[in-house]
């Protein structure tokens, strides 16, 4: 919207986004102010370069690149600390085969819902259950 001419509106506009092997729906949402460029022949034609983020205050650190989503849930890297770091607000879906190469901890319960195999040594350090009784 053109505040110095009338509230007038643009048409609508192609948005610049990042190139490469990738590809982002990470589109303006409305209301949110952004940069255009208008060719000569008025406002009718042009590209839409993004918006300009207004907040004095960005979601994460210098050292980390990520999106943060209105949900609270956010994806960044930490390049101080050289972490992905992952926080989901309703969980984490993962679709596929998943290999770990590394040390595994989990702080919480875990719930298996096929079989274990176990390559190496299991090491038990509280009681075992089977079907509710003691072992």
């Amino acid at each position: 919207m053109f505040e110095d001419r009338d509230d007038m509106k643009s048409g609508i506009l192609p948005v610049v986004t990042t190139g490469g092997w990738g590809r982002t729906n990470a589109l303006p949402e409305p209301g949110q102010e952004v940069a255009c460029l208008f060719f000569a022949n008025g406002i009718s034609d042009g590209i839409c370069l993004g918006v300009i983020d207004d907040d004095e205050d960005p979601p994460g650190t210098a050292d980390q690149r990520g999106i943060w989503f209105d949900d609270g849930s956010y994806v960044y890297y930490d390049r101080t600390n050289k972490k992905l770091v992952v926080k989901p607000a309703g969980g984490v879906l993962l679709d596929g085969d998943v290999s770990i190469s590394g040390k595994l901890t989990v702080d919480g319960d875990v719930t298996l819902g096929g079989n274990v195999k176990v390559a190496g040594n299991l090491v038990v350090d509280g009681g075992i259950t089977r079907g509710g009784e003691s072992l």
